[in-house]
């Protein structure tokens, strides 16, 4: 089923500058794609307007037109269009309609008149193709994101399309899931006819199943070529890890965790029997997925409740952590959007702690520039790209400085560019005194800036080590998903 784009631009406003503009791409039936570009240069809408939802808007504006196996996707049905193509999209909960997995799964078969046992098959099939079997029972809000992911994923495989479109399938998964996935690609490109369009950052994961690559930039396509040789293909995370920066130093403790217990209504249950964090240092907060990283940072504010323990910040006892003196970045960027424009959102936490005077003026300003959100300080947070809201969330907690700061998978949806000015920003602060705890599942990231290493499995601490030490303790124990691979000897 081919795909035809001629001279497609698309404003979500008329009279705004275009997110697509003047696009022609031909996308023969059975061809695998790769999408790249800097966040924010139009990737995610130009999934969307494959899928049929751009022609939805009632403020935007298309010019040109758009074909799907001859149909024309502005003048179709919506459910006609989806018969032909699945879209997984960015934000798993964005494309939720049921409250539990098992519902989720058979909501769209149900939809399409499905009879029972094959949907039961189907269901079956998808699940175990994404590992996602022993969460059918359970319900959605108690998923971790990256458990949230797959099953947005198997739920799209259930209903074999004939194209098939993922918006950063592996933003939010731990590395073995990660594998998985795209072993799940793999055998759908040997045993399928399929047609496939990933938008990825992570260009080099994907070369070898994705030849062709495109690369957008400001809405245009800027390159059209093999993956291995596209722009984003060269660009090399820094590595700000200076080892010897705290060498004979007496560093206070800034986070101290004795007995921290928590039992959450599904049977999941956290355990932290001692855990002591230093100023200055930025901690790496590793595990698969729903092993507990969210849940933890989210007991440290208060935001879930924690049924024991005892918490001290700065040697002081206290019961949560309160604005100013930590942030925290959700995982879900859109659970952290309270206005209506993004200077305003950056003006939020001023205004309440009244803070908002020049000095910090001038910082909200460096800020947006720095996370390249300066022309869009009057657009409304849920107009930005998804990498954009993340850049957002972060830049308005760094604006009061606090001096701990939870970061929740921070890097989603960012292109190498833009993962390099977030690190360089914390290693900043890190050197202003603030200590970090950063939730990610990149060896290669938590190599680049990390101090120290924490490891939760099935809620457990296995481990709180220096960087050198987590990866020995690996090594040893057999655990080479989280092994950098220039310590595997590859």
């Amino acid at each position: 089923m081919d795909i035809d784009i001629t001279h497609l631009t698309y404003r979500y406003s008329p009279g705004e500058k275009p997110i697509l503009d003047d696009v022609d791409l031909h996308i023969p039936g059975g061809e695998w794609l790769l999408v790249s570009g800097r966040s924010g240069s139009g990737k995610t809408t130009l999934a969307y307007a494959i899928a049929g939802i751009l022609h939805q808007q009632e403020n935007g504006a298309a010019d040109g037109q758009i074909e799907v196996g001859g149909m024309d996707v502005s003048r179709s049905e919506l459910y006609t269009i989806a018969d032909a193509v699945g879209l997984v999209q960015q934000n798993a909960d964005d494309q939720f309609c049921a409250l539990s997995v098992a519902d989720e799964m058979a909501f769209g078969l149900e939809n399409r008149c499905i009879p029972l046992a094959e949907m039961e098959d189907r269901i079956s099939e998808a699940l175990e193709l994404t590992g996602c079997e022993d969460l059918y029972s359970r319900q959605l809000f108690e998923l971790s994101g990256g458990e949230k992911q797959k099953i947005a994923i198997a739920s799209i495989l259930a209903l074999r399309p004939a194209i098939l479109i993922l918006d950063e399938p592996t933003s939010n998964l731990d590395l073995s899931s990660t594998r998985q996935i795209f072993e799940v690609l793999h055998d759908l490109h040997e045993r399928t006819n399929l047609t496939v369009i990933i938008i990825e950052h992570k260009v080099h994961l994907f070369a070898s199943l994705f030849e062709r690559c495109i690369y957008l930039e400001n809405g245009k396509i800027q390159y059209d070529g093999r993956t291995d040789s596209s722009p984003l293909a060269a660009v090399r995370i820094m590595n700000f890890n200076d080892l010897s920066k705290f060498a004979g130093q007496d560093v206070p403790d800034r986070l101290r965790l004795q007995d921290w217990t928590y039992a959450g209504d599904n049977g999941f249950e956290l355990s932290v029997p001692s855990l002591r964090l230093k100023a200055g240092h930025i901690v790496a907060l590793m595990g698969a997925n729903g092993s507990g990283k969210s849940t933890l940072l989210k007991t440290l504010t208060g935001i879930l409740q924690p049924d024991g323990g005892t918490l001290f910040l700065d040697g002081r006892e206290t019961n949560s952590l309160t604005v100013p003196q930590v942030g925290m970045v959700f995982q879900n960027a859109d659970e952290q959007l309270f206005t209506s424009s993004v200077e305003d959102e950056m003006d939020y936490a001023l205004q309440n702690l009244q803070q908002n005077d020049d000095p910090h003026r001038a910082l909200v300003s460096e800020l947006l520039v720095l996370f390249g959100l300066d022309e869009k300080r009057t657009f409304h947070p849920h107009r930005l790209s998804y990498g954009e809201k993340k850049r957002l969330n972060i830049a308005s907690n760094l604006v009061f400085s606090p001096s701990l700061l939870l970061l929740d998978e921070v890097f989603i949806g960012q292109d190498g560019y833009q993962v390099n000015y977030i690190l360089e920003r914390l290693h900043k602060l890190c050197d202003q005194g603030a200590t970090i705890i950063l939730a990610i599942h990149d060896p290669a990231l938590m190599c680049s800036i990390a101090d120290e290493v924490i490891f939760l499995e099935n809620g457990e601490l296995r481990f709180y080590l220096s960087l050198q030490q987590a990866v020995i303790w690996w090594q040893v124990n057999g655990y080479r998903d989280y092994i950098p691979e220039e310590e595997k000897g590859l």
